[in-house]
């Protein structure tokens, strides 16, 4: 079978989801495995493929098919310009999590501040491009061991300085930071299962149920956070499309607070400073 051949059937083999383009995302499979980019695939569209290449091919479709998350099948994504490892144990991080390191970097070199603590880090997303980017003391917790195992594999990979601690939340934390950061999980129990399959069914259902309404985490949080702040510290959420008024009246009692809006004109950040 040459390349033209493959890609038309493995397009016709993704064609019912409703998640991706089958046509370009065949492609794109094709060129991961021959390490080619897609101009290539058109320049030599009679080229026969060998059957291991075919075999690993048509695997890779079967299982985008039922859902599996391309990330999770290449073993990386790229998150701020650098490749992260990700399998199933981990959120795939997403590129609207970028704006919430946009704006942490602003606070950490306009307020001049000098620590940073990443709560459910996860991959090491976060806290590695954050430590990578302005070399601030950087501490990441998570209650998953599993998920620490992926983060210190991308610290050392991309040699970033971070120490990272398994904890409940604050569980474990004894030190106090001039900047406390999540991304907790924040989706409604009764919505995850109307989540599309490569999400619910392949992602860690511990990375995405905030409970009965989202906001399970974040009271945990900014309940405990002054404890954990120094002064004149702040707490920065990512947050739902439409948690901002409610996460910025659950925080209203110690923080001054402001909600940032992604690209596409949604709240996506809320920054708070604390108070006293």
């Amino acid at each position: 079978m040459n390349i033209n051949e493959s890609l038309k059937k493995a397009a016709i083999l993704l064609k019912e989801i409703s998640y991706t383009d089958p046509y370009t995302e065949s492609k794109n499979i094709l060129s991961f495995l021959l390490k080619k980019d897609t101009s290539y695939l058109f320049a030599h569209s009679d080229q026969e493929l060998s059957p291991e290449i075919l075999n690993k091919y048509f695997d890779i479709i079967n299982k985008r098919k039922e859902g599996y998350p391309l990330q999770y099948i290449y073993g990386y994504t790229e998150f701020f310009g650098r490749n992260f490892i990700v399998n199933r144990n981990v959120l795939i991080p997403r590129q609207d999590t970028e704006v919430s390191i946009e704006n942490i970097i602003k606070v950490i070199r306009i307020e001049n501040k000098k620590s940073f603590l990443d709560i459910g880090t996860g991959s090491g997303a976060v806290s590695i491009t954050i430590n990578l980017e302005t070399n601030i003391k950087t501490v990441a917790c998570d209650i998953s061991k599993d998920a620490l195992k992926v983060a210190k594999e991308n610290a050392a990979k991309l040699k970033a300085d971070v120490y990272f601690i398994q904890s409940d939340l604050f569980e474990n934390i004894n030190d106090k930071f001039d900047i406390i950061y999540s991304n907790p999980p924040y989706i409604e129990s009764g919505v995850i299962d109307t989540l599309q399959a490569e999400v619910k069914e392949h992602e860690p259902i511990l990375a995405l149920d905030g409970g009965e309404d989202g906001l399970f985490f974040y009271r945990k949080i900014i309940e405990n956070a002054p404890t954990f702040l120094n002064a004149n510290g702040f707490l920065i959420f990512e947050i739902g499309y439409n948690q901002g008024e409610e996460v910025s009246r659950l925080m209203k009692n110690r923080f001054d607070t402001k909600i940032i809006k992604d690209l596409n004109n949604l709240d996506r950040v809320i920054i708070g400073k604390m108070r006293g």
